[in-house]
């Protein structure tokens, strides 16, 4: 293809992507755009080798690496650490289970180690480009939520070549910690009550995620929801 007609297929899928949508797709970032559940899982893991040593406890990276990334779809690092102390045997220590302090610290060195990373690239999902193109190209528009926070999300997007053709864009750190509900929710929350601004009704909206409950927990918000994209 020519520059010239590569210059007009992106025109087309940036001009559609400003029509009012007749539907809008909400799309999960971590899992579904990029391959970020691995490294976001090894760096909680490895967080909470070194936290928990600390306290006198030792553990093994490699046997929490599968478990946490079970628990991070959906959920935030702090999150995840909440539910990992709560249900994996390998955490079961009561200087673990007891100790607050240790989670927050737990979370912000694995949202430390993640940042830098995230810092060298992650791989995007097969194919997902070619996928989100074609769906912008044919009308409909994309939302993406993420678990991980905008300053590592909207890099990845730009360096794709994704971030113009997005509609907006909800990340963990865009709605404020609840304790009585999780980030996932709040997420969800916001993004359809903007899309209600906008005139895009639930009937309009499916969502992609990255397992069985989010999927089923979207279904609150949107028409459909699915694991594949």
């Amino acid at each position: 293809m020519s520059d010239a007609g590569a210059s007009g297929v992106i025109a087309s899928i940036r001009s559609a992507s400003r029509l009012v949508a007749s539907h809008v797709t909400i799309v999960a970032f971590d899992g579904i755009i990029a391959d970020t559940l691995p490294p976001r899982a090894l760096a909680l893991a490895d967080a909470a080798v070194v936290e928990c040593a600390a306290l006198g406890v030792s553990l093994h990276a490699h046997d929490l690496v599968e478990a946490v990334a079970s628990l991070l779809p959906g959920r935030t690092f702090i999150e995840a650490v909440t539910v990992a102390v709560r249900q994996l045997p390998f955490l079961q220590h009561p200087r673990i289970q007891h100790d607050l302090t240790a989670h927050d610290l737990i979370a912000m060195r694995a949202q430390r180690a993640w940042a830098q990373a995230v810092a060298h690239g992650v791989a995007l999902c097969d194919g997902v480009i070619d996928r989100v193109h074609h769906e912008v190209a044919h009308g409909r528009r994309m939302v993406v939520r993420s678990d991980s926070q905008r300053r590592e999300v909207e890099p990845l997007l730009r360096l794709a070549g994704l971030e113009d053709i997005m509609m907006f864009v909800r990340c963990s750190d865009d709605v404020p910690h609840s304790p009585v509900g999780p980030t996932l929710r709040a997420s969800y929350e916001a993004i359809s009550a903007r899309l209600e601004r906008q005139g895009v009704r639930r009937v309009q909206r499916d969502a992609v995620e990255a397992d069985n409950e989010n999927a089923t927990f979207a279904l609150e918000f949107v028409a459909t929801s699915r694991t594949v994209f």
